[in-house]
């Protein structure tokens, strides 16, 4: 297994879709910020700082930014293999089909970590260029640790999409689309059940997030319902896991491989 996360590494490093990842979570704390500056005077924040700053990106990220980075890149690491005709090779390595799409999962949750890292990164170099005021070691370890953990949560309840759709050839990019409209949905549930579980609003409020200053939420969450939402995607991802299996196509590829060399021998 550990080769294997190595190898999907080395792969993934080299990959032109990071930069999907890259200048999404860039623009998000542009993007909040500039839009403190294009609406009315009147209706302004006059206490915007750093933290209302890092606030917004994890609300940006979790509802936008990284459901589409995260469903786009997990999944095209899915569908690579199928798409390069590379399958059929790695159904050669001592590993069950699903410990292989385990791998590519294990390293989409290094990659949102590494997101989420990269993201305070950014939030802290946009806000000191703004000239925001608030800025201290005690906020950036208790934002910073926000954005890195809601980044953790996001790519867990992202998980069953990208198996599904990594497995179906070019459906990764409506995956990652069809992600983002299930993050957005976030801002409908302002009480009851779904305010908790619904996995994207759980991933926040499992981060400390404070879901009543940006959905309107007119009550408190419950961590319990919370918790169930993010086990509830675990099951789900375990459930594909084990229920997947290798293409057909692969399959055959495999075969017809085995036969060319019977033939080449008995030649």
């Amino acid at each position: 297994m550990w080769s294997i996360l190595k190898g999907e590494w080395r792969k993934i490093r080299r990959c032109q879709i990071l930069l999907v990842g890259i200048v999404a979570l860039a623009l998000c704390p542009v993007v909040q910020y500039g839009s403190q500056l294009i609406i009315n005077p009147e209706n302004r924040d006059p206490d915007y700082n750093f933290v209302t700053l890092f606030s917004s990106v994890i609300w940006g990220n979790t509802q936008v930014f990284l459901p589409l980075s995260l469903v786009m890149t997990g999944g095209w690491m899915i569908d690579r293999e199928h798409t390069n005709d590379t399958m059929k090779n790695l159904l050669t390595v001592p590993v069950s089909y699903p410990g292989l799409l385990g791998g590519k999962l294990i390293v989409t949750i290094w990659l949102s970590l590494m997101f989420g890292a990269y993201s305070v990164a950014v939030t802290v170099l946009t806000g000191t260029i703004a000239g925001l005021d608030g800025l201290s070691a005690a906020v950036l370890l208790r934002q910073g640790a926000q954005v890195i953990a809601a980044a953790f949560n996001t790519c867990l309840v992202c998980m069953p999409m990208i198996l599904i759709f990594g497995q179906l050839r070019g459906a990764y990019l409506g995956g990652s689309l069809l992600t983002f409209f299930l993050g957005y949905c976030i801002l409908f549930f302002k009480s009851g059940f779904l305010l908790s579980a619904y996995p994207f609003s759980a991933a926040l409020i499992l981060a400390g997030f404070d879901m009543q200053d940006y959905n309107g939420a007119t009550q408190a969450p419950s961590i319990l319902l919370s918790l169930a939402g993010i086990a509830a995607v675990l099951v789900l991802t375990a459930a594909v896991l084990l229920l997947s299996h290798p293409t057909s196509q692969a399959g055959k590829t495999k075969k017809k491989k085995g036969r060319k060399r019977r033939g080449r021998q008995r030649a």
